[in-house]
């Protein structure tokens, strides 16, 4: 598991595009594919560069396992389905 705290390394993750992103927030957690369009660079700089993750982070994950969550994420509904 991986803090991810620099867009470069966010948008060098989307390029590969394997793994998984745990994204905090303060309403809930969620887990999508690095592949999601719902990941957004606006989305990743307004959580972790604007607000300094005050409101939540970026965690990539090579592996997710559903039976044991690290943080009570639940699967985004678009992708994880």
């Amino acid at each position: 598991m991986r803090l991810v705290k620099h867009l470069n390394d966010f948008q060098h993750i989307k390029r590969q595009g394997t793994g998984y992103f745990i994204v905090l927030d303060h309403n809930s957690n969620k887990v999508h594919s690095v592949r999601c369009n719902w990941m957004k660079e606006e989305s990743f700089i307004q959580k972790v560069i604007t607000n300094k993750e005050t409101n939540g982070s970026y965690y990539w994950v090579q592996y997710w396992n559903s039976t044991q969550p690290t943080f009570d994420e639940i699967p985004c509904r678009k992708c994880m389905c």
